[in-house]
Order: C-alpha cells, then structure tokens, then sequence
C-alpha cells in the first residue's frame, strides 16, 4: 500500500514538474514574413535610377548665352547633400534590381514598350532570365558607379561629379543596348561595320 501510495505520489511531482518546466520555456514564435517585391524593375529604374542619374547630371553645367557664360555647380550643404541622397539612392538601388521575384513590369504592361527599338518587358524577363550573368554584371557596374559618386559628393568634389556623370551614362547605356533594345545596338554595330569597310571590298 505505502509503496502504491509512493508511486503514485512520484508520478504526481514528475508531472507538476514537467508542466512547470513547459510554462517557463519559451514558445517558439511564427517566422517574421520576408519582404516581398512590390514595384517592378521599370518603376525602379525610372523612379530611382533615372531620376537620381539626372540630378547628378545635371548639378554641374556650363551654359553660353548672349549675356556670358552662366557655370552651375553645387554651392550650398543643401546642394551637396541633395546629392549624397542621389548618390546612395544610385548605390542602393541594384540590391532592389536583383531582389528574388522582382519581375520587368507589371502583368498587364509585359506587352507594352516605350518606343519602337525598345523589346517588350516580356522579353527583356526572358533575356535576364536566360542571360543571369550579364545582368547582375550591369547591376554591378551601376552600384559601382554608386558608391564612386558617393565618395565624390562627400568629398564634394565639383570636377569629379562632372565626370562621374558620364561614367554613369555609360553604365546605364550598355545594359540598355544589351537586354532594353539590342536591336538597336546590332544595326549600330552594322552600321559602324560598313562605314569601316574599304571604299573598293565586295560588299
């Protein structure tokens, strides 16, 4: 009988100890959601990268006039810092450019295009799909050429935004002619091909 009562007594401290062990542990939370692509790469492109591009392209200029010459540079730390906005905003916007799921626009643009030369987005997605490597390439460059405009404009360095603009240009201008309007960039290719050609070859 003790040894019954003994039992049963173990068996009551073993569960009051395994419900207070289980009250105190913490309860394992529900994973955080991830981030999710919103905007497409048309709309990052044209809100982020080209507007910023333009604002260094245009914070430094030389105008001719029939009154002189009128020189535009950034005079003020308001001007200067405008610009560091640019430039990390030029910087950060490729991590956005190769965020998983992000696709060219939107379902109901992927036939659309801006301008004859210029392939639909449904294929500019099939040409970064197929071509992976030589996007993320371009989307490198171009936060290269980020981070240098950056180091510029905080060392406020008037000449170097000058010249930082056209590297900027050049970057952009060579992920276009790739995956934005190929068509365009083979028939310069033919174009400057033939005008190489000596004036007596077979054509």
């Amino acid at each position: 009988m003790r040894a019954f009562r003994w039992l049963v007594l173990m068996s009551t401290m073993a569960l009051t100890v395994a419900a207070a062990v289980s009250c105190s542990s913490p309860q394992p939370q529900p994973a955080a959601p991830m981030p999710v692509a919103v905007a497409p790469i048309r709309d990052i492109m044209h809100n982020l990268v080209e507007y910023n591009a333009f604002k260094i392209f245009n914070s430094v200029a030389v105008t001719i006039t029939a009154k002189g010459t009128e020189e535009k540079m950034p005079r003020t730390d308001e001007d200067w810092d405008d610009l560091l906005h640019a430039a990390v905003t030029l910087a950060e916007a490729p991590n956005l450019l190769v965020m998983p799921g992000r696709r060219v626009s939107k379902p109901e643009e992927e036939n659309s295009s801006d301008g004859p030369e210029e392939l639909t987005p449904k294929d500019i997605q099939v040409k970064i799909d197929a071509n992976r490597d030589s996007w993320l390439k371009h989307v490198t460059a171009l936060q290269n050429v980020g981070k240098e405009t950056m180091q510029i404009v905080a060392a406020k360095n008037t000449q170097g935004l000058f010249d930082v603009g056209e590297k900027i240009d050049m970057v952009c201008e060579n992920c276009h002619l790739e995956f934005w309007y190929p068509n365009e960039a083979a028939a310069n290719a033919a174009r400057e091909s033939g005008a190489a050609k000596p004036s007596n070859a077979k054509p």
